[in-house]
């Protein structure tokens, strides 16, 4: 069993899901239901935070095998853990992740936005590197287990030669968006050249230090492979987390939901689902620590990872770049310190 600590107890940690919940949507959930992965250890400075935990999760789990710490260095001290799932809000990622990088953790599940800036992405990136461990970033969407099997099917020529792929979703950059940022990734591939954006005013801060960070209303994401992709934000119709993949054979419409998927072909005619043979429901957040579980036993890389989420990461800086200057920016990025109030 590989031991699992949490860093921070808020909603994506515990509080979106309870023990009764068949496909919970948390850190705990996916812990719990995953057969390979134990909660050992949690932190949280709050005694709120740790007491709300303590009631709806505690009996879920055998007697005292949850240790309660205040801080993370307390808990990253105190236990010898094999993955770790930061979980504070993103200002504080960076400082986090420095310490959990001083340990010998094998892994590290982090909680988007990875960082306020590709400076703090780039450092955490090299710190994990040199340590030969993967950060693995939570764009928790990309695990549906329907669309892990349409990604597959896509890539095998279910469409044709993907041309273009349109996701929609609006929302802040980093904090929201990014997963659809992440979903157009997943059937685009994970090489962006450029972004065009336009975005509008989102989020604001109290911190001087940060700039803040803004919502997206549209973009176009030129990929080196030749593949176009758009981002529809704020005057999206179809709703949050969702896709459409467009090829020379046929048109894909994907989501989060299973029931969204919808395969039409060249002539019109809408695909039956059923030859598709597309897995039942499960909770990302077990389909996630299964990948990194099965990593550790000397698997593939987990999806999320490396080469992935920097394309991802850059593709979110650029478009926040594009839209406050009103020029197409070429990735990588050459602003990489403009720091954001990426609270997500």
């Amino acid at each position: 069993m590989y031991r699992v600590g949490i860093i921070g107890l808020g909603s994506i940690a515990a509080r979106y899901s309870n023990p009764s919940d068949p496909y919970p949507y948390c850190h705990t959930g996916g812990i719990r239901q995953c057969e390979v992965t134990e909660l050992v250890a949690v932190a949280d400075m709050s005694d709120g935070r740790k007491s709300e935990f303590q009631r709806t999760w505690g009996p879920a789990f055998p007697e005292n095998s949850i240790q309660y710490y205040d801080s993370d260095v307390e808990m990253l001290e105190g236990e010898n853990l094999d993955i770790v799932a930061v979980c504070v809000r993103g200002p504080f990622h960076f400082s986090v992740m420095e310490n959990v990088l001083k340990t010998d953790i094998k892994a590290i599940f982090l909680e988007k936005p990875a960082g306020c800036s590709l400076q703090e992405v780039d450092r955490m990136t090299a710190g994990a590197d040199q340590k030969g461990i993967p950060i693995v970033v939570d764009y928790s969407r990309h695990w549906a287990p329907h669309l892990l099997r349409l990604q597959s099917l896509v890539k095998d020529g279910l469409v044709g030669e993907v041309k273009s792929v349109i996701g929609y979703c609006g929302g802040t950059i980093l904090s929201f968006a990014i997963h659809n940022t992440d979903m157009i990734c997943q059937f685009a591939g994970y090489d962006p050249a450029s972004v065009a954006a336009h975005v509008r005013d989102g989020s604001d801060t109290a911190n001087p230090d940060y700039d803040p960070e803004p919502a997206i209303v549209g973009s176009s994401i030129r990929f080196n492979s030749g593949v176009q992709g758009f981002h529809v934000g704020e005057n999206a119709k179809r709703g949050a987390f969702s896709v459409d993949v467009l090829g020379t054979e046929g048109l894909l419409t994907a989501g989060y939901g299973r029931g969204m998927t919808r395969l039409t072909d060249n002539d019109g005619k809408v695909v039956d689902n059923d030859t598709l043979d597309l897995p039942e429901n499960a909770s990302v957040f077990q389909v996630a620590y299964q990948q990194i579980a099965d990593y550790l036993d000397g698997g593939d890389l987990p999806d999320c990872a490396g080469d992935d989420y920097i394309a991802v990461n850059e593709i979110g800086f650029a478009t926040i770049e594009s839209g406050l200057t009103g020029q197409t920016v070429e990735i990588p990025n050459q602003k990489r310190d403009r720091l954001i109030y990426a609270n997500g």
